[in-house]
């Protein structure tokens, strides 16, 4: 059953590495025939030379041989000297030196050429991939899959392009063998394919060597990604000793796999190396004890034989890689798949515009049969701020994520101005977000900003940073080219709060969400905040989201929601003058 899909998914390697890039596949293969072509030129030459040097050449196939040789030469009415032999030896061997080189160049090409392709491809159908799938999976195994898993796949190609220029050169060997003894080049042929087929199992376990390793490698990805983003923690219960310990463990585990993987490459090549002496010792003595040939034969035989065991090696370890590399390409072709079938683009149709309002109807969504929203009407009208408040886990954010159409309906409707939102990446060029947790670039404070709209002008920017208070960046080293370090760390929290409220203003949106962007911050940063936030009060529409009533009092209209329920809804002075559940909580 394995080998059946194995089999499945080769042919789906051959047709995407063909198709990748058919007219340049189509000249290495030429020039791979090319240069088997000029080997074989290359052994024809060896016959006059031999006879050059005094030894005869005149006898059985090798006599035939050689004549077909000086009729050639007759017919260019040259003769066949040493110097004359020589020189198109000499030629000979560079063209082929030289159509070699092209052929690797064009080879490596192909191997880097389509792993690029094929790493471009896997993140976009990533990219493109719903929110709630990406949001499930860890992200180490994306990383994993475009990183490590790739890079073999390149590497296995590589190995495969090797191994049909092997195969290339060992037919001409083959042929010229078989004109010049069939017996003698039946027996080597058949010891090739006898000493194939014993390190067969060996190399059908390269597969399975392939899959542990590609599984060992997504759990170091997943390891390191967890420990690294955790070190804060860790570092807070001094945990750093044991942190490395399991680390260690894991990444021991890695070498081993690839030990195991190189182990069994080597023990085939010592099998495959002490074979070939041992038969050629018998051949040798077969040869002369028994079949009596001539020296000039011997010599071409022998030459041959040394030429044609090590091409069966070559293919033999070529195909072993080829295999190994074939569960990396698996993962990579099952995760673009996966990704494909929850692809956003399929629901993208017309343009949105929003004028007047947009409109929760009977919606209703759940996260893996835990009901999170439940038939929820609710309005948010254009140029008002709407505010939601609730406790945590009342369904605040993921109406949020409703919104900017990273989450779908499980029923009901959300429209904007009575058109139902199904074109995201139209409606998501109208929305700025500012999350409670700022993602910030390891890159300049400008090209953090730039990320929303890489056309804005520097009035522009300017002007964001004055509305959200985040001038501050101008006291920085280098102002707008101060390099703010991983993940903005280099600010605090309330100067990246406001760095990442001016990269939302910048896109000029249609609708902000606050998506509990002061939950976080101190009194007088918060403040900060809100203060920037009134500013655009009546100019730009936008939704609230927090759980500090505090920070909500400016809001047109309010939500309170609990379960995924709207309990109350109204202004803050319509909350206050009532005794409902919003005051109570309050």
């Amino acid at each position: 059953m394995r080998e059946k899909i194995t089999d499945s998914y080769f042919w789906n390697y051959l047709r995407l590495l063909t198709q990748f890039n058919s007219k340049k596949f189509s000249f290495t293969i030429s020039l791979m025939v090319l240069i088997s072509l000029s080997e074989g030129i290359g052994l024809l030459l060896l016959i006059p030379l031999l006879q050059l040097v005094g030894l005869d050449v005149q006898q059985g196939a090798l006599g035939q041989i050689a004549g077909i040789i000086a009729s050639f030469f007759s017919y260019i009415n040259v003769k066949p000297t040493l110097g004359v032999v020589l020189i198109i030896y000499v030629i000979i061997i560079c063209l082929n030196a030289f159509l070699t080189k092209i052929q690797t160049t064009e080879s490596s090409q192909i191997q880097y050429g389509f792993a690029a392709d094929l790493r471009k491809k896997l993140f976009k159908a990533i990219s493109e991939s719903r929110w709630l799938f990406f949001s499930k999976k860890p992200s180490a195994h994306f990383a994993h899959a475009l990183t490590n898993e790739i890079e073999r796949v390149s590497m296995g190609t590589g190995q495969f392009l090797t191994l049909i220029a092997s195969i290339f050169v060992l037919a001409v060997y083959i042929i010229f063998a078989i004109n010049l003894s069939g017996p003698i080049a039946g027996i080597i042929f058949i010891i090739g394919i006898i000493l194939l087929l014993l390190l067969k199992k060996r190399s059908q376990s390269s597969h399975s060597k392939g899959e542990d390793l590609s599984n060992t490698t997504k759990n170091l990805y997943s390891i390191t990604n967890q420990h690294l983003d955790g070190m804060k923690t860790i570092k807070s219960f001094n945990m750093e000793k044991r942190n490395v310990e399991t680390f260690s463990k894991i990444t021991h585990g890695v070498a081993n796999k690839y030990i195991e993987t190189i182990k069994s490459y080597a023990d085939v090549r010592f099998l495959f190396d002490v074979g070939s002496v041992i038969i050629l010792s018998f051949i040798v003595f077969f040869v002369v004890e028994i079949m009596k040939i001539s020296t000039a034969e011997l010599l071409i035989l022998l030459f041959l034989f040394i030429r044609i065991i090590p091409r069966f090696s070559t293919i033999q370890r070529s195909y072993q890689y080829f295999i190994n590399m074939l569960p990396a390409f698996v993962n990579v072709i099952n995760l673009k798949r996966e990704c494909e079938s929850v692809s956003e683009s399929e629901f993208e149709s017309g343009e949105l515009v929003f004028e007047k309002e947009i409109q929760f109807k009977d919606v209703s969504f759940s996260y893996q049969d835990t009901l999170n929203i439940k038939n929820l009407n609710l309005k948010i009208r254009k140029n008002k701020i709407t505010a939601l408040v609730g406790l945590s886990g009342a369904g605040k954010s993921t109406i949020a994520d409703l919104v900017m159409g990273l989450l779908r309906p499980d029923e009901g409707q959300i429209t904007i101005d009575s058109m139902e939102l199904k074109n995201f990446s139209s409606w998501r060029n109208q929305i700025g977000y500012v999350a409670q947790d700022t993602f910030l670039f390891n890159d300049t404070v400008r090209n953090n900003l730039l990320l929303a709209r890489n056309d804005a002008l520097e009035k522009d920017i300017l002007e964001v940073l004055k509305i959200s208070s985040a001038d501050f960046v101008f006291n920085l080293p280098d102002g707008l080219d101060t390099i703010l370090g991983d993940r903005g760390v280099r600010l605090s929290g309330g100067e990246r709060q406001r760095l990442a409220l001016a990269r939302a203003l910048l896109r000029k949106p249609s609708l902000l969400i606050m998506d509990e962007a002061t939950s976080n911050l101190d009194s007088k940063n918060e403040k900060r905040i809100l203060k920037s936030i009134e500013k655009l009060h009546g100019d730009l529409t936008i939704l609230m989201i927090a759980h500090r009533f505090s920070t909500i009092e400016s809001a047109d209209v309010i939500y309170l929601m609990e379960k995924g329920l709207i309990v109350e809804e109204g202004s803050w002075e319509e909350f206050n003058d009532k005794n409902g559940r919003f005051r109570e909580l309050f």
